[in-house]
């Protein structure tokens, strides 16, 4: 779907479907689809599929047959529909068509951006999809849930997070300290415009260039949308699985110490305390471009490996999203997988490192699509974001402010948190 149309509520059904939504899909008019709230696993053929504890909200061009519920959108001109998470509030959304499943549909006129018209940037906006994406009906790509349950057992590499390399590069990439490009010193002032994402992919390549990493720039076309996401690889002994450490390098036209240097960094030192341990499994750190506006590069660079058929090589994603502020000091994160396929192993793993290496953490649920590991659940792959406690009691005050720099990062807590995931890496990429 283009900018240039969206849809509009034809009918909302709570519960059961009625006899206009029900029975068996059938091819219906272009001009309208459907959003409803189903099952896990239950809808393969869809447009969008976002997440809940329990099921899917999906859109799709033919009514399904007994979804939970449902609402029958037509299509408008001047708009573009979204799918918005919140959490939402009792009134409706400017804009708003309909609500399924705890998501709001909303209509945003053509050229004005979401979060704009939204008033928020708190809120998560998806457009529905142009093309349709078919998945198995199986619960994991990349190998099979005991492969996963494996990276529980048994003893875990040792590996130890440099607090002070931690500390340096933040600052680098948050502005507070110059960088050296090309025998220049410059300063990463913002990651929102395309200069201040240009020197960020510099400075990735520098860093990982310097780890003996391959480092790549993959360049995307999405809507209106151009990026470039970076990835840099270090090959495993079997060169058919990888797993993936993923972080968004944009930032709001701010600083972004926390949203997301933090989760670059974290990787970036993971990837460093790794540099010479012996890997089973391949090591491929992903930063994204764009999540800031709607997952943008996360969603282009799932959609490549689905169409190169790569996807089957992903054993997991690991994705850093935020692991810098603790202003409690309580040691509460995240590790969200929401019941998707076999996330939740994923999940366990960072858990069981946390705990056995005594790093003082507590893991708090939450369940959200508002970060780059959902561009993986669309497909099936076993991905998680593991996060400070942003959904809890603790969540930043200067999340997407101008205030969101160097000085509110807790490092002791980031430390300890990029220890936990980079012990869980370590252990699924020995096995």
């Amino acid at each position: 779907m283009t900018l240039h149309r969206t849809w509009a509520a034809g009918c909302a059904v709570i519960g059961a479907l009625s006899a206009s939504c029900a029975g068996e899909p059938t091819a219906p008019a272009t001009q309208e689809i459907h959003v409803s709230l189903v099952g896990k696993d239950t809808v393969s053929t869809f447009l969008n599929r976002l997440a809940t504890p329990h099921g899917h909200v999906v859109v799709t061009r033919a009514a399904v047959d007994g979804a939970q519920e449902s609402a029958a959108l037509k299509e408008e001109h001047d708009a573009s529909l979204h799918l918005v998470e919140g959490p939402l509030p009792r009134a409706a959304l400017a804009g708003e068509r309909a609500r399924v499943g705890g998501f709001a549909v909303v209509a945003v006129p053509t050229g004005q951006d979401p979060h704009d018209w939204l008033g928020s940037h708190r809120f998560h906006a998806e457009a529905i999809a142009e093309d349709e994406v078919s998945v198995p009906r199986r619960a994991l790509r990349g190998g099979g849930r005991g492969q996963q349950r494996t990276a529980l057992d048994g003893e875990t590499p040792d590996i130890t997070i440099d607090a002070a390399f931690l500390e340096a590069r933040l600052k680098e990439l948050s502005g507070a300290t110059p960088i050296n490009v090309g025998g220049r010193s410059v300063t990463i002032r913002e990651r929102g415009s395309e200069n201040g994402r240009s020197l960020t992919r510099t400075w990735l390549k520098q860093q990982y260039q310097a780890l003996g990493f391959t480092v790549q720039e993959h360049t995307y076309r999405s809507g209106w949308n151009q990026g470039v996401n970076v990835t840099a690889d270090r090959p495993g002994a079997d060169p058919s699985r990888v797993l993936i450490l993923s972080a968004h390098y944009d930032s709001v036209n701010n600083a972004g110490a926390d949203d997301d240097a933090s989760g670059i960094v974290s990787s970036l030192a993971i990837a460093h305390a790794l540099k010479d341990t012996p890997l089973n499994i391949g090591l491929r750190i992903v930063a994204f471009d764009q999540e800031e506006i709607g997952l943008v590069g996360s969603n282009a660079y799932a959609r490549q490996l689905d169409r190169g058929g790569e996807l089957s090589q992903v054993v997991g994603v690991l994705d850093l999203e935020m692991t810098g502020y603790d202003s409690n000091g309580d040691g509460h994160y995240h590790v969200i997988h929401c019941n998707e396929n076999t996330s939740a192993d994923l999940g366990a793993a960072v858990e069981a490192a946390a705990t056995r290496a005594e790093l003082g953490l507590v893991r708090t649920e939450a369940c959200t699509n508002r970060s780059d590991h959902a561009a993986f659940w669309r497909y099936g792959t076993p991905a998680v974001a593991v996060s400070q406690d942003f959904f809890g009691n603790d969540g930043n005050p200067c999340y997407h402010a101008r205030c969101d720099t160097v000085d509110r990062i807790n490092w002791d807590y980031m430390r300890r948190l990029t220890q936990a995931v980079g012990l869980a890496a370590a252990k699924i990429l020995t096995e």
